[in-house]
């Protein structure tokens, strides 16, 4: 069984408890101030892409396994050859085929198309406690990222002041509250 380092030089993270493979802390609580991979990204978003100091160091060495299948499988670092879709004004040379010109941009949905900067999405954060009094972080922290955040199914239903007629939604504070947080910065 492979084991995984609490620390990550490359990102400058530690996690306090046992990492699993994914690199997230098995201890993760809301209010943690930790200096997790999951923490820090929440500060720096989409900068975290990149290890620190990147372009100054050769790292990520430290996260190979060589049992089946991990995550060093689909690691962005490695042996890439070519390059499609590229913007105009850049060609195919390892000169223009770097980080900072790498878009993960994305969209989803058949008829109401979501766009995306970062390919990960929330889980659904409904009317839970947590979800709650952390929604404005969440929120916050995901439009700045770039990211989706799933409002859960019932927040409607247990908002005192929704209007529901016909099994329509005709007034939800609650959701109109968490839908304007998160566009207030995305």
């Amino acid at each position: 069984m492979s084991q995984w380092r609490k620390s990550n030089d490359a990102l400058g993270t530690v996690n306090r408890g046992d990492p699993c493979e994914s690199g997230l802390c098995t201890l993760c609580r809301c209010d943690c101030a930790g200096r997790c991979e999951t923490w820090l990204a929440s500060l720096r978003g989409r900068k975290l892409l990149y290890p620190r100091d990147y372009s100054f160091v050769t790292a990520g060495s430290a996260n190979t396994t060589h049992v089946g299948v991990s995550y060093n499988s689909i690691r962005i670092d490695g042996y890439l050859y070519g390059a499609h879709g590229l913007p105009k004004g850049l060609t195919n040379s390892e000169d223009d085929c770097i980080f900072p010109n790498v878009s993960l941009e994305g969209e989803f949905g058949q008829k109401v198309k979501t766009k995306f900067k970062v390919p990960i999405m929330t889980g659904a954060l409904g009317s839970t406690f947590i979800a709650a009094k952390y929604w404005e972080s969440f929120a916050i922290g995901a439009a700045l990222v770039g990211i989706p955040i799933v409002v859960g199914e019932n927040v409607v239903g247990i908002d005192k002041q929704a209007v529901i007629e016909n099994g329509k939604i005709k007034k939800a504070p609650e959701l109109d509250k968490r839908i304007q947080t998160f566009l207030r910065y995305f």
